[in-house]
């Protein structure tokens, strides 16, 4: 199917949408009772879902993950998303890391939700040192940056968007695609522009590594999507759509979906691939209500993290969680600010070689 008779496809499946609530309006019996708002919004989502449950692209995979790609693997990595500040940060706990001892290439599947599915992409790629000197060169001019992703001023469009995100009050399938919905129809930086900018940072890259995993969601169904190695999708258009904050860019197509932000969802780092693996390091930017209120993420869905590294160490997962929580000194901050990204990138250093005893026990040991 290409991507037009996708698009008739969505208007199409939008119309009987409709449909049912000019029904329900008149009192004309549907297939489904709805008592509420809450309640028909639900079978709305379902009925959109419906739409595609039977395609075979193997992208979709609800949470927890089925038959987890993590199951019997020694080494696992999870990298959450956080835009420019956790770019910055893992480039500075990566080189804690790889300059002493700490070969975190040696992970048997790496996980990655928007920064992280860069950052994963350009550790496994063998583009960590190239996309490092691109990110401290632009660190020591954050106005190229600004060029590169402007976060200054937005559309009014945009903004709706963004406004959604930070006033979701739960991770359910309606919520994730109304802010779906909303980012197809806001004017943010086009996807092709936005490949064109991971690009500059993963050089040459085509084809995703071998161990690699990236979370993007469906901004039409509001499915989770996980776009793994053998799966067609190159790194460049995978890390697009898992980077492609709402209201800011994209969405991009992956086959035939449109797709958004991998933490947009009802899970922020998706930890449940990795369920089954025998440790596991999960590194996330925030694990309570108040660090995200400073700024230290684009919505306001529940946050998992917590519950999900209990459910990874229940199931016999070792795991190290690192939160990156606020940059110290800092009270407030915005993770898309390009400004802070040469003291994110030295925090991340510190933090790593701070790290680096427990790390050489934990993921060195046999």
């Amino acid at each position: 199917m290409r991507q037009s008779s996708r698009r008739d496809f969505i208007k199409g499946s939008a119309a009987s949408v409709a449909a049912v609530a000019s029904t329900q309006a008149l009192g004309q019996p549907t297939t489904q009772a709805c008592t509420s708002t809450a309640d028909f919004q639900a079978a709305a989502a379902k009925q959109l879902q419906a739409t595609t449950s039977g395609w075979n692209d193997g992208l979709a995979h609800p949470i927890p993950y089925k038959n987890a790609p993590g199951q019997g693997k020694d080494r696992a990595i999870v990298l959450g998303g956080g835009s420019e500040y956790m770019s910055s940060f893992l480039v500075g706990y990566f080189h804690a890391m790889l300059s002493n001892g700490v070969d975190l290439r040696l992970a048997d599947i790496v996980v990655g939700t928007s920064a992280g599915a860069v950052l994963g992409s350009a550790l496994l790629g063998g583009r960590l040192d190239l996309f490092s000197a691109e990110f401290n060169l632009l660190a020591s001019y954050p106005k190229i940056m600004a060029k590169l992703v402007p976060t200054k001023s937005f559309s009014p469009s945009q903004e709706r968007v963004m406004k959604m995100g930070i006033e979701a009050k739960d991770g359910s399938p309606s919520t994730i695609q109304a802010i779906g919905h909303a980012a197809m129809a806001a004017k943010s930086i086009s996807s092709e522009k936005f490949e064109t900018n991971i690009k500059v940072f993963l050089g040459d890259m085509k084809h995703m590594p071998k161990k690699m995993y990236i979370t993007t969601i469906d901004c039409y169904t509001a499915e989770r999507l996980v776009i793994a190695p053998d799966s067609g999708v190159s790194v460049i258009t995978a890390c697009s759509a898992s980077a492609s904050a709402p209201g800011v860019t994209g969405p991009t197509w992956v086959k035939d979906r449109v797709c958004m932000d991998g933490s947009i969802g009802s899970t922020e780092t998706h930890c449940d691939i990795v369920a089954g693996s025998k440790r596991a390091l999960v590194v996330a930017l925030a694990d309570t209500i108040e660090q995200e209120k400073e700024g230290l993420r684009l919505n306001r869905l529940p946050n998992t993290i917590l519950q999900e590294v209990k459910d990874l160490e229940a199931a016999g997962t070792k795991t190290k969680l690192v939160v990156v929580g606020m940059l110290p000194g800092r009270k407030t901050l915005s993770v898309v600010d390009p400004e802070i990204m040469e003291p994110a990138i030295k925090y991340g250093y510190e933090r790593g070689m701070q790290d680096l005893p427990e790390m050489k026990r934990f993921w060195m040991s046999a």
